[in-house]
Formats: C-alpha cells, structure tokens, sequence
C-alpha cells in the first residue's frame, strides 16, 4: 500500500498548523509542508520561530509523518547556503524530502546544465547531515519538463538522495505514458502526486497546475494506469489546488481528498 501525504496545496490558504490537524482528522499518514511563500496568501514559516515550534508540537501530538517541505526552485546561480536553516528545520521535523524545481526554460540553457547539475549535487549533500533526501518535479513548462528529463538529471548528479516527483497533472501534460514509469529504476522515483484533470489540456497550463485541479475520479486522466505502474510503497501525495472548491472548508477538502486518493490507490492494489 502507498504511505498518503495531504500536500499544501491542497488547502491553502491556510496556517501549517490547520494542515496538520485536517490531515490527521481526515486519516492521512502523513503531510507535505509548504515552508517558503510562493503565493501572496501563504505564510513565510522560516521568518516565524514561534510558529515553527508550534509546528514541532502539534506533529508530535499528531502522529503523522512530515514527507516533505516545499518548494525551492534550483538554478545554475542557486545559493545552498541560503536553503540551511530550512533544511536543518526540516531534520527537526523529520522530514524525508525537500521538494525542488527546475527554472524556467530561460533560466535552464543547454550552457547551465553542468552549474545546474552542481547546484544541485551541493544541495544534496547539504541535506544529507539532516536525514533529508531531494525531490525533482518536472513540470512541462519549465527547464526540466518530462520524466525522461529529470531521469536524466538524477542520473547524472548521480546522489543516492535525489528522486524524482512523479506529479499525474505534469506527467500527462507532457505526454508521458505509464509505460514510461514501468521502466525506470524504482530508487530514482522518490514519490507521486495525485490529482485529476480533463483528459484535454487546456491552453494555460500553469493557470490549471495552480488553480484548476480536479479531486482523484473527478476528471479524464487515465490515473488507474498511472497508479498501477507505481512501485509498491512509493509514497502518494494528494494535490489538489483549486482556486473554486464550492465553499468546502479545508477539513471538507482533506477528507475528499483522502477518500478519492484511496479508493483510486485501492483499485491497483
């Protein structure tokens, strides 16, 4: 069976503290913490001590896992250095990966690749102390954009920590196949993310990765395919943001989304 986070996005806007306890009310085994801001609505965990030991309690008293913390986006001119607290804050929580993405097509020239591929080695190797591994998204829009191409790059860093996020929107939007995933070598798949979508994609695609998402069920990805071809045990991620969730609250959102993840995980069993 797939250990089943809650993702952040999933229910921002709201505090890390609200997430915790709706995962653990709604039955996931674990959660994805969102610690930098990226939209205007979250919350900047790093510049907040407090919270953060808010944050150390309430997952003790939950019980559930922290799988990972999100998100830094990886360049050629990333500084490492920079990422250390969050890192050492994710070993306090226990965290198994951080979440990272490639630039955009601009900030990922062919003459980048070997800065980028060092970047992220050095990134590697700075979580390693704390327990820590690292997970590429490739996102079709961006300078790594398929499964094959972040493959390739976990290939060539060639660190035992870095994996690859399989996300079910990104992958078919790229026009990945299950096949695709059959065929990779298990350890370099650190974790998937479960979302649906209409089976047509639409002419912004980054508009529908942040706002557009549909619950597991709800669309026409071939999701059973793609749950299928998973390695047994690999972790699940359910992300589902939606800028319309017709008025459900959050808990309503975390509970949906654990029902529908599990019963899509359920029918590959």
């Amino acid at each position: 069976m797939h250990p089943l986070s809650l993702s952040a996005l999933t229910v921002l806007p709201c505090t890390p503290l609200e997430q915790i306890d709706v995962a653990r009310e709604a039955g996931f085994d674990g959660v994805s913490l969102r610690l930098f801001p990226v939209m205007d609505t979250d919350i900047d965990v790093m510049a907040d001590a407090v919270l953060r030991k808010e944050m150390e309690r309430s997952l003790r008293s939950s019980g559930l896992e922290v799988f990972d913390v999100e998100v830094v986006r990886v360049t050629a001119g990333t500084v490492v250095a920079e990422v250390l607290p969050a890192l050492e804050f994710a070993g306090v929580l226990g965290a198994r990966r951080l979440a990272v993405t490639s630039g955009t097509p601009a900030e990922h020239r062919a003459e980048d690749e070997h800065d980028f591929l060092r970047r992220l080695e050095e990134l590697c190797l700075a979580a390693e102390p704390y327990g820590v591994g690292v997970m590429l998204e490739f996102i079709p829009y961006r300078g790594i954009s398929s499964l094959g191409e972040a493959l390739d790059v976990v290939r060539k860093v060639g660190h035992p920590g870095l994996g690859v996020t399989l996300d079910a929107l990104h992958f078919h939007r790229s026009g990945g196949e299950a096949g695709e995933i059959r065929l990779a070598e298990p350890e370099l798949l650190a974790c998937a993310q479960l979302c649906d979508a209409p089976a047509i994609a639409p002419a912004d695609l980054p508009f529908e990765a942040r706002y557009g998402r549909l619950f597991p069920g709800e669309g026409g990805l071939p999701l059973e395919d793609f749950v299928a071809s998973l390695p047994t045990g690999l972790p699940v991620c359910v992300e589902v943001p939606a800028r319309d969730h017709g008025g459900m609250t959050i808990l309503d959102r975390a509970k949906k989304a654990a029902r529908t993840a599990r019963q899509l995980v359920s029918k590959s069993a």
